[in-house]
């Protein structure tokens, strides 16, 4: 909960940089940051409800349907973003190829999630889904492919003459590979309380350094670069 929270008013902050910038990858950006908690969205809410329910959270279709029916759409603005900066001939491809392979997935998502839900995965606890199959993997491919635009993006930065610049790109590294660990280990392991407890340390840390990385407060400016 405190990692989706913080990750959605961290999302707001950085679209909300547009207006002054008028650069539209801080849009972008921080609806990427928002949509790529939607994995834990459906967490959060059934430890909401199961404080006030005798530790009963919220039916499989439920828990399936609030999580990550939309990530499609929402990793489309992630690589409008990335191929904005970086890859402007590969555009059309990347998101057309990613559009196509997201619908067929909301289709297939959307009705196992309501016909046969054990079908996509399976509650181990109010706060935690083990997913199969189809949906397992294609949270592998978005984690992969956030992981590997964001080096690249990071890496850009590292080449620019202002130092700033180039402090934000390392905190950007770093944020797209503490997000790409938390979330591997989260989707795909078996994990008691205390590794829980670090999966999502790891997420919570991932989410400020995705903020720092964007929006480089000015204590953290004079701190490291003065």
């Amino acid at each position: 909960m405190i990692f989706v929270i913080c990750s959605v008013l961290i999302g707001v902050k950085i679209i909300l940089k547009y207006r002054p910038t008028n650069n539209p990858t801080f849009v972008y950006m921080g609806l990427t940051w928002i949509g790529l908690t939607s994995p834990w969205w459906g967490s959060t809410i059934g430890f909401v409800i199961g404080l006030f329910n005798d530790g009963q959270g919220i039916s499989l279709s439920a828990y399936l349907l609030i999580t990550i029916t939309l990530l499609p759409v929402f990793i489309l603005f992630y690589l409008k973003a990335i191929t904005d900066l970086l890859w402007r001939q590969a555009q059309g491809v990347l998101i057309i190829t990613y559009g196509i392979v997201g619908a067929l997935f909301m289709i297939a998502y959307i009705y196992f999630s309501l016909v046969a839900p054990e079908v996509v995965g399976g509650l181990e606890n109010p706060v935690d889904i083990r997913y199969n199959t189809f949906a397992s993997y294609y949270l592998m491919l978005i984690i992969l492919t956030f992981l590997i635009g964001g080096v690249f993006f990071g890496k850009a930065s590292l080449k620019s003459k202002n130092a700033s610049v180039r402090f934000q790109g390392k905190l950007l590294i770093i944020a797209f590979c503490s997000f790409s660990i938390g979330a591997f280990l989260d989707a795909s392991i078996k994990l008691n309380v205390i590794g829980l407890l670090i999966t999502r340390g790891i997420l919570i840390s991932s989410a400020l350094e995705f903020y720092t990385g964007f929006i480089l407060p000015t204590f953290l400016q004079k701190r490291f670069l003065e």
